[in-house]
């Protein structure tokens, strides 16, 4: 697959998902992300008309969500939208992934890490729904430790389809744990993250922060090292699909600066990579 580059519609205030589609498409997005949760509402006819335009647009769809396991219900919750994709995928063939994510638990004074453990019974119930379909099931930041790694052994080996999801605004703050030191990041740092995350990357999330919180800011702000983060994907290899996730609220931007954001972000990573 070529390369896109998406957004994900879930941070943007309004339910029509339809307009969205089109907005972002006229943006000159090849890319759309939706919240696995939208699925819940969205009606038969709603979904034949985003369907018509990812087909006048030559749009392609990713999913994002959590994999709860609280309730007895939510694991019905789960598979049920995952059939969902399954079935809208099979009527369009423009679903790329689905992706999940990942509980985590402190491990020290401001290091929290990916646990896999609490939702491995739900993800072998959805792999199996997804198998065969030429979707891929994604974990997200889920294995990049060691410990993660011994874990997940031999998962991939039983679900081929089966990938991660890189999260690079998010990368930026766990390359400065435990302080979030707001300097340069170390040379080679982000060079040793990305290659060696063991599994295939299939999609990104990609938006920036000052290094102290996770803002979700446009990727052009700083002071992710996104360049180096595109040469090196480029390096590795990469043709998924970059989600850019911005969230306004969080990083504090004005409503009428919203839409030339989406924009320029979506310029600004497609010079890059």
């Amino acid at each position: 697959m070529t390369s896109r580059i998406g957004i994900a519609t879930w941070n943007f205030d309004g339910d029509d998902l339809c307009a969205k589609l089109r907005s972002f498409a006229e943006m000159g997005y090849t890319a759309a992300g939706i919240n696995v949760r939208l699925l819940d509402a969205l009606s038969e006819q709603e979904e034949a008309d985003a369907s018509r335009i990812m087909d006048t647009h030559d749009l392609v769809l990713t999913f994002h969500g959590g994999l709860k396991t609280d309730q007895p219900q939510d694991e019905a919750a789960a598979l049920a939208r995952a059939e969902r994709i399954v079935t809208w995928h099979q009527r369009t063939g423009r679903v790329v992934c689905s992706s999940y994510d990942t509980p985590h638990v402190t491990i020290a004074e401001g290091i929290r890490r990916a646990d896999p453990e609490p939702i491995l019974g739900i993800l072998d119930e959805v792999l199996s729904v997804f198998a065969g379909t030429g979707i891929r099931v994604l974990l997200e930041d889920c294995p990049i430790y060691p410990e993660q790694m011994r874990r997940l052994q031999g998962w991939t080996q039983r679900h081929p389809h089966l990938g991660v999801l890189v999260d690079l605004g998010h990368m930026n703050l766990r390359l400065r744990e435990p302080k979030h030191d707001p300097q340069p990041l170390r040379p080679g740092a982000v060079e040793a993250y990305l290659k060696g995350i063991p599994w295939e990357i299939v999609e990104l999330h990609v938006h920036s922060n000052d290094g102290s919180r996770d803002q979700h800011a446009p990727p052009y702000a700083p002071n992710a090292d996104l360049p180096t983060a595109a040469r090196v994907l480029r390096e590795i290899g990469f043709t998924g699909v970059s989600t850019i996730e911005l969230v306004p609220a969080w990083c504090g931007m004005p409503p009428e600066e919203i839409m030339p954001a989406c924009r320029r972000s979506l310029e600004y990573w497609s010079d890059l990579l």
